[in-house]
């Protein structure tokens, strides 16, 4: 038997996307995921999630919404969390190296 395809999983876990908090957010969205992206530290990048955290925790479909990111290969945030390439976004959770001087 074939295994089911990433697309077709994808677009079953897009059709539970009406059915999260986030559905009248658009413009409010676009916001956090552009400070998000912006944030250059990590104090800042979780200050960009802190929004979109609180709107995730009590959405019913979170679980299918990070789903879909990984799926998909999203980068933003989705299900509170930062995705890069549809993998939460750790490196951007710790900070920078340090250069080491020769």
């Amino acid at each position: 038997m074939r295994g089911i395809s990433r697309e077709v999983l994808a677009r079953d876990a897009a059709w539970s996307l009406a059915d999260g908090s986030c559905k009248d957010l658009t413009i409010a969205w676009g916001r956090w995921e552009d400070m998000y992206a912006a944030a250059l530290i990590p104090a800042a990048r979780l200050a960009a999630l802190a929004e979109p955290a609180s709107v995730c925790s009590a959405c019913p479909i979170a679980a299918e919404c990070a789903d879909l990111a990984e799926l998909s290969g999203y980068t933003g945030i989705a299900a509170g969390e930062g995705y890069r390439n549809g993998r939460p976004d750790v490196a951007r959770a710790r900070a920078p190296r340090e250069r080491r001087s020769a």
